[in-house]
Protein backbone atom coordinates (compact mmCIF):
# COMPACT_ATOMS: atom_id res chain seq x y z
CA UNK A 1 0.00 0.00 0.00
CA UNK A 2 2.83 2.40 0.72
CA UNK A 3 4.59 2.00 -2.48
CA UNK A 4 1.44 3.12 -4.12
CA UNK A 5 1.13 6.75 -2.53
CA UNK A 6 4.91 7.01 -3.15
CA UNK A 7 4.37 7.07 -6.64
CA UNK A 8 1.53 9.56 -6.25
CA UNK A 9 4.42 11.72 -4.47
CA UNK A 10 5.42 14.52 -6.96
CA UNK A 11 8.50 16.61 -5.51
CA UNK A 12 9.38 19.82 -7.69
CA UNK A 13 12.31 18.08 -9.20
CA UNK A 14 10.16 15.33 -10.67
CA UNK A 15 7.74 17.93 -12.22
CA UNK A 16 10.21 20.02 -13.30
CA UNK A 17 11.43 16.96 -15.31
CA UNK A 18 8.13 16.18 -16.93
CA UNK A 19 7.23 19.50 -17.76
CA UNK A 20 11.08 19.48 -19.84
CA UNK A 21 9.88 16.26 -21.08
CA UNK A 22 6.70 17.58 -22.33
CA UNK A 23 8.35 20.77 -24.04
CA UNK A 24 10.49 18.72 -25.77
CA UNK A 25 8.27 16.33 -26.92
CA UNK A 26 5.65 18.94 -28.29
CA UNK A 27 7.51 22.23 -28.69
CA UNK A 28 6.63 25.81 -26.97
CA UNK A 29 3.93 26.69 -29.63
CA UNK A 30 1.83 23.78 -29.37
CA UNK A 31 0.73 23.35 -26.06
CA UNK A 32 -1.86 25.92 -26.34
CA UNK A 33 -3.57 23.64 -28.77
CA UNK A 34 -2.38 20.70 -27.10
CA UNK A 35 -4.08 21.80 -23.38
CA UNK A 36 -7.15 23.18 -25.48
CA UNK A 37 -7.48 19.80 -26.86
CA UNK A 38 -7.25 18.14 -23.71
CA UNK A 39 -9.73 20.70 -22.22
CA UNK A 40 -12.63 19.88 -24.55
CA UNK A 41 -11.76 15.85 -23.76
CA UNK A 42 -12.20 16.69 -19.92
CA UNK A 43 -15.18 18.35 -20.94
CA UNK A 44 -16.95 15.70 -23.42
CA UNK A 45 -16.00 12.74 -20.92
CA UNK A 46 -17.40 14.74 -17.52
CA UNK A 47 -20.41 15.17 -19.87
CA UNK A 48 -20.99 11.48 -21.14
CA UNK A 49 -20.48 10.45 -17.66
CA UNK A 50 -23.46 13.05 -16.46
CA UNK A 51 -25.72 11.31 -19.22
CA UNK A 52 -25.22 8.14 -18.04
CA UNK A 53 -25.33 8.74 -14.56
CA UNK A 54 -28.82 10.59 -15.69
CA UNK A 55 -30.04 7.61 -17.85
CA UNK A 56 -29.45 5.42 -14.71
CA UNK A 57 -31.03 7.80 -12.51
CA UNK A 58 -34.52 7.46 -14.68
CA UNK A 59 -34.51 4.37 -15.43
CA UNK A 60 -34.11 3.66 -11.93
CA UNK A 61 -36.92 6.18 -10.76
CA UNK A 62 -34.56 7.74 -8.13
CA UNK A 63 -36.17 11.11 -10.15
CA UNK A 64 -39.76 10.31 -8.71
CA UNK A 65 -38.41 9.71 -5.01
CA UNK A 66 -36.69 13.42 -5.23
CA UNK A 67 -39.86 15.26 -5.99
CA UNK A 68 -41.84 13.30 -3.91
CA UNK A 69 -39.63 14.10 -0.95
CA UNK A 70 -39.49 18.19 -2.37
CA UNK A 71 -42.88 18.03 -2.68
CA UNK A 72 -43.10 16.83 1.34
CA UNK A 73 -40.54 19.14 3.01
CA UNK A 74 -42.36 22.18 0.35
CA UNK A 75 -45.45 21.29 1.49
CA UNK A 76 -44.76 21.45 5.58
CA UNK A 77 -42.63 24.37 4.99
CA UNK A 78 -45.97 25.98 4.03
CA UNK A 79 -48.26 24.91 6.95
CA UNK A 80 -48.72 27.30 9.59
CA UNK A 81 -46.99 26.72 12.77
CA UNK A 82 -48.01 27.56 15.97
CA UNK A 83 -45.47 29.67 17.80
CA UNK A 84 -45.94 30.47 21.67
CA UNK A 85 -45.72 34.72 22.26
CA UNK A 86 -42.18 35.38 23.16
CA UNK A 87 -41.91 35.83 27.45
CA UNK A 88 -40.75 39.06 28.27
CA UNK A 89 -37.40 38.97 30.00
CA UNK A 90 -38.59 41.49 32.64
CA UNK A 91 -37.60 41.64 36.35
CA UNK A 92 -40.11 42.68 39.01
CA UNK A 93 -39.80 46.08 40.23
CA UNK A 94 -39.73 46.57 43.95
CA UNK A 95 -42.33 49.07 44.81
CA UNK A 96 -40.27 52.20 46.87
CA UNK A 97 -42.33 54.02 49.69
CA UNK A 98 -43.35 57.39 49.24
CA UNK A 99 -41.16 60.39 50.16
CA UNK A 100 -42.63 63.56 51.46
CA UNK A 101 -41.15 66.92 50.92
CA UNK A 102 -38.15 66.24 52.73
CA UNK A 103 -37.08 63.29 51.33
CA UNK A 104 -37.56 61.27 54.33
CA UNK A 105 -40.27 58.08 53.91
CA UNK A 106 -43.82 58.04 54.83
CA UNK A 107 -45.11 55.43 57.34
CA UNK A 108 -48.15 53.43 56.10
CA UNK A 109 -50.69 52.36 58.86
Amino acid sequence: MASHLLFLDFSGGEFLLIALVFLMFFGSKSIPGVARTLGKAVREFKDAAGNVQREIQESSGMNEIKESLNNMTSTESQAPKQVAPPTPNTVPVKAEPKKDEAGQAEKTA
